[in-house]
C-alpha cells in the first residue's frame, strides 16, 4: 500500500512530497535539528515496516537510507568507531545497527555513536532489537553482543498501518530527560 502522492505535472515519483507530510509536518521538522536521535521499533519480522518508514522519511528529507554494515565493511573494513563515524557523516537514515552491536568490532557506546552522528543533522535509525519502558535493547543480557541503551531524550517512531495516501505511516513517541 502507497504511502505517497502521485507525481504531479510529470514529475519524477521521487520528487514529489508525500500528502501525510501534511499532518506530519512539525512531528518531522523535530526529528531534523541537530543532536535528534530517534530510533524506528518494529516487532519480530517486522524489519520491513520500518525499512519503508526510513524510505518514506527519506522522499521527505531528501536522503535514501543507508546500511551502517555496509558503509563500515565498505572497502577496508573501518578500523575505529571515529571512522565509521566519518563515513556515516551526512547520513542521517540508519538501518543495519546490528554492526554497532557486535563485539570486539568498534568497542563503542551505541548511544553516544548515534549522538554524535546527530551533531550536525537528527539521525534516524531502523533498531534491531526490542524497545520498551524508554530502553532499547539487542541480544540477550549476559552475551558479548548484549546492547541495552537508555532513549531518555530521544524519540521512538513505530510503523502504523495506512489505507490512504494521507495518513502518516508511523507514531512518534518522545521519551522524556
Amino acid at each position: 500500500m502507497a504511502n505517497g502522492a502521485e507525481p504531479a505535472g510529470g514529475s519524477p515519483a521521487g520528487s514529489a512530497l508525500p500528502m501525510w507530510l501534511a499532518h506530519a509536518a512539525g512531528h518531522v521538522e523535530a526529528l531534523r535539528p541537530p543532536g535528534a536521535v530517534a530510533l524506528v521499533d518494529v516487532g519480530p519480522g517486522e524489519r520491513a515496516g520500518g525499512l519503508a518508514v526510513l524510505e518514506e522519511l527519506g522522499r521527505v528529507l531528501g536522503a535514501a537510507p543507508v546500511s551502517v554494515t555496509a558503509v563500515g565493511l565498505a572497502g577496508a573494513p573501518a578500523g575505529t568507531w571515529q571512522e565509521l563515524l566519518d563515513r556515516l557523516e551526512g547520513r542521517p537514515l540508519l538501518y543495519d545497527l546490528e554492526a554497532l552491536c557486535w563485539e570486539p568490532w568498534l568497542f563503542l557506546d551505541v548511544r553516544r555513536f548515534l549522538h554524535l552522528l546527530a551533531r550536525q543533522a537528527g539521525v534516524i535509525a531502523l533498531w534491531p532489537g526490542r524497545v520498551g519502558d524508554a530502553v532499547a535493547s539487542f541480544s540477550e543480557p549476559g552475551r558479548r553482543d548484549h546492547v541495552r541503551v537508555e532513549l531518555a531524550g530521544m524519540s521512538v517512531l513505530r510503523p502504523v498501518p495506512t489505507e490512504f495516501l494521507d495518513e502518516v505511516p508511523f507514531e512518534i513517541e518522545r521519551v522524556p530527560r
